[in-house]
């Protein structure tokens, strides 16, 4: 989990970058609007000087004068640019204080939209600053294409780690995900994306024989997508119920606590785990058909979507019966008594 700690602490950097390009547009829209102003203002005043002492302009001022028109739309195209800008640091702003999580596809929208607003801005700058004199062109008219660079920089280094945590999706079917046993670390990351990534609010898991190596790849799977969870629930058997498994959910629960995760483990009625064979994982929305989680990487196997409304019915079943572990352990503890 080093890299992805080191992924959430590079894009936290690349939002800061983000924000600082965002700052350097927002001072050249400023500085574009000054000096926009400022010639348009002479070339304009040395017109209404020539009309009323009815003289000829001097000719030193006579490309303020010819350049009045374009001037005049520049200063408004100039507005334009900083109401750009002020968007664009707004969304880089948004997108620092959310930078706990590695950036999903989701955030693409975010990082296009971030791409384009740099693009019209430099555009509308450049064709703006054509029109004004080089005389009047200071090295700080050069700033915005340094800050252009770097917001540039900054979302492409996002978008980079977006579709690194996005690998090539390997289909065996329409709406199915692959698992090959030789590349258990791709079927993890495959997993992640295509999975976890689209699930959310209460994750419901049932699968018999989730133990202790379970709890290791669900760790693995939504690492990096805690904030997609409000409460995980698992349904597994008895038969998991192992000296170090209690422990081990315990602890699981504490760290999922610290990010907001509330952990529920129940383990099935008797009757129901011989007739439950079918493992399945679902949502709010979405349920899919799945191998058991403690090998889930290891094994040739399909990951499908099945019937929401009959994974919905059976899971309210089970969890009707099954019993929490603690509950579970003091009646094993009366047993013994």
């Amino acid at each position: 989990m080093e890299e992805t700690g080191n992924l959430k602490r590079n894009v936290g950097f690349a939002y800061i970058a983000l924000c600082i390009g965002a700052v350097i547009l927002l001072f050249g829209s400023v500085y574009l609007i000054n000096l926009l102003s400022t010639v348009y203002g002479i070339g304009v005043g040395a017109t209404v000087q020539s009309l009323s002492d009815n003289a000829p302009i001097a000719s030193q001022l006579v490309q303020f004068t010819a350049q009045s028109a374009a001037l005049g739309e520049g200063v408004l195209e100039s507005y334009i640019t900083f109401f750009i800008a002020i968007a664009l640091g707004a969304g880089a702003f948004v997108l620092l204080l959310n930078r706990k999580e590695v950036p999903t596809k989701a955030a693409s929208k975010y990082t296009t939209l971030a791409a384009v607003l740099s693009l019209i801005f430099i555009l509308l700058y450049y064709l703006v600053a054509e029109n004004i004199p080089s005389a009047f062109i200071g090295l700080y008219a050069y700033l915005p294409y340094i800050g252009f660079l770097i917001c540039i920089s900054s979302v492409a280094y996002v978008e980079y780690v977006i579709r690194l945590k996005q690998p090539k999706k390997m289909h065996a079917r329409k709406g199915a995900i692959s698992l090959d046993p030789s590349t258990p670390f791709s079927n993890m990351l495959n997993l992640q994306s295509e999975l976890m990534a689209n699930l959310s609010g209460e994750l419901k898991v049932v699968d018999k024989h989730f133990n202790s190596a379970a709890i290791v790849n669900l760790y693995r799977l939504i690492s990096g997508y805690e904030g997609n969870f409000k409460k995980i629930t698992v349904l597994t058997s008895r038969e998991m119920m192992g000296m170090n498994f209690p422990v081990e959910v315990r602890d699981f629960s504490k760290e999922l606590e610290a990010s907001g995760i509330e952990l529920d483990v129940r383990l099935m009625d008797e009757n129901d785990k011989v007739e439950q064979h079918e493992r399945f994982m679902m949502d709010q929305k979405s349920a899919y058909k799945m191998p058991p989680l403690n090998i889930i990487n290891k094994r040739s196997e399909h990951v499908t979507k099945m019937s929401y409304k009959d994974a919905d019915r059976r899971f309210s079943e089970l969890m009707s019966r099954a019993i929490k572990i603690e509950n579970y352990q003091l009646g094993k503890g009366r047993e013994n008594i």
